[in-house]
């Protein structure tokens, strides 16, 4: 009897530390978007940049595809991850702005109806929470991560749509609280940053815009362990 109570205890102290190596996941996501005030520096038509255009507020959604890696908790006491994330919002340019430029006048702003595209990979590590035998990933955990990809900026040219893709990059954290051992809901924050350039032909010649885009995100939704 004494026997079968140490290997009971024993199976016991395995099922607590007893992880699985991966974690797969798929989330969905909305909230919104907050882009910065950015300088547009015009060229070709006009040289001149103008400082502080407002840009709008809206809605950001999208996805994610991930997994984690639990063999690091062991000696880091973290896991680490790696996640596909896909963000669209619309930070339109905001028509009636009367702003300053760099050649000392004043210009206003044309009404730019904008929708952008975040399509990157983030690196992730987050810190388990509340590890039970029933749920060995935590309770809930805290993250952090850092990611980079591609910004397709779609912008409306007359009745045309023009792309102005760009190198972009990222950084995030949240929390996730399992509502099950597979389902979850999260909350995040993110800052998104690409530099963009949006070429127009107008009736006295061609002109481009480039401007630097940088957009926080709140975003929340429901994900979907595997």
């Amino acid at each position: 009897m004494a026997c079968i109570l140490v290997f009971s205890e024993s199976a016991k102290g395995e099922e607590v530390v007893q992880l699985r190596p991966t974690d797969v996941y798929i989330s969905l996501f909305g909230g919104v978007a907050l882009p910065f005030k950015t300088d547009v520096t015009e060229s070709g038509l006009r040289n001149r940049t103008v400082n502080d255009v407002e840009l709008s507020n809206s809605a950001s959604i999208g996805g994610k595809a991930g997994v984690w890696f639990t063999v690091p908790r062991k000696n880091l006491g973290l896991d680490l991850g790696v996640e596909f994330d896909f963000t669209n919002f619309h930070p339109d340019q905001k028509a009636g702005q009367i702003l300053t430029t760099t050649t000392g006048g004043l210009a206003g702003t044309n009404a730019v109806n904008l929708s952008a595209n975040f399509i990157g990979v983030n690196f992730l590590a987050r810190l388990p929470m509340g590890v039970t035998p029933e749920l060995p990933n935590g309770r809930w955990f805290p993250y952090l991560g850092i990611g980079g990809g591609v910004e397709g900026l779609r912008y409306e040219l007359g009745s045309r749509i023009r792309a102005a893709p760009s190198a972009a990059f990222q950084a995030l954290g949240g929390e996730k609280v399992f509502l099950s051992k597979h389902i979850a809901l999260f909350g995040e924050a993110k800052i998104t940053h690409a530099s963009h350039t949006l070429k127009f032909q107008l009736a006295g010649g061609d002109l481009s815009d480039r401007l630097t885009l940088n957009t926080i995100h709140v975003v929340g939704g429901p994900s979907f362990h595997f």
